[in-house]
């Protein structure tokens, strides 16, 4: 394993055999967010696309919860100006503009609360995985607030308009079992192997074209809002890369030669029952 050089105590990011681990390290607040995570965070994206040495990223959370939302107790401490206020929302979604289209896979391990920003951070990765106790929710309305850090335009795409006004009006508090009704979560795992699931399942992706997914999670991001020709012309564009890429024409060599493809979903989930 290799730490990120300077990384703070609140945060970790750490690689084990070519998979990103992104740990809220905060269990004493239930890892709520403070300006150390979150320039910590900015830390951590800007190490991985410098670097492209990861396969996919886990991001989870010490001590039994993932993230908890914002600390309100910082809220305080905010500069009075809603202009000042304003910018330090601004400043974190350029963190999470980062997150949002990493690319490469990025898997959620929850446990506990995902609330507020956490829910958000959640929404922003590409697959769940939470446990029985997990309790998620877009809260801010309880505190007289409106979803930020992405969630007013994550929400809606992922479960619908109607569903996310009201989950955001009501700050509607949900369990495992409402999370995957949804769509939202891959699977439910017990606490214990939580982790060990998550990062198995990201363990997968060690064989896949980082350019393909890579390319394919930029577009899809942008799918909702772009029309038809724009995402046709991104297609063309991001084809030529990875028709030029080693990657593949590695592979149409295994496949004239019916050598068995580096990266087979079917077979990975084979193997993984098997274990």
């Amino acid at each position: 394993m290799t730490n990120l050089s300077g990384s703070s105590s609140a945060i970790t990011y750490e690689i084990k055999d070519e998979i990103g681990i992104l740990t809220f390290n905060r269990p004493e607040a239930r890892n709520a967010l403070t300006t150390e995570i979150r320039l910590g965070i900015t830390d951590v994206m800007l190490e991985i696309r410098e670097k492209l040495n990861i396969k996919a990223l886990v991001v989870t959370g010490k001590g039994g919860n993932f993230c908890a939302g914002g600390d309100i107790k910082s809220f305080q401490e905010m500069a009075p100006e809603p202009t000042a206020r304003r910018e330090r929302v601004r400043r974190s979604h350029i963190w999470l503009d980062e997150f949002v289209n990493l690319e490469v896979p990025v898997i959620g391990a929850v446990d506990g609360a995902a609330m507020g920003a956490g829910f958000s951070i959640m929404l922003a990765c590409d697959f769940i995985f939470c446990t029985p106790r997990a309790r998620c929710s877009g809260i801010f309305v309880r505190t007289g607030l409106i979803p930020d850090m992405g969630c007013l335009f994550l929400l809606p795409r992922l479960v619908g308009l109607q569903k996310a006004r009201e989950l955001l009006y009501t700050g509607k508090i949900l369990k495992p079992d409402e999370i995957q009704a949804l769509g939202l979560v891959t699977d439910i795992v017990d606490e214990e192997n939580l982790f060990d699931h998550a990062f198995q399942f990201a363990s997968r992706f060690r064989n896949a074209s980082t350019t393909s997914i890579g390319i394919t999670k930029n577009i899809l991001n942008q799918s909702f809002h772009s029309d038809h020709r724009t995402i046709s012309e991104l297609e063309a564009y991001g084809q030529a890369v990875c028709f030029d890429t080693d990657y593949h024409r590695d592979a149409i060599n295994r496949f004239l030669n019916k050598e068995p493809a580096l990266f087979d979903w079917a077979d990975l989930e084979r193997k993984a029952d098997q274990e």
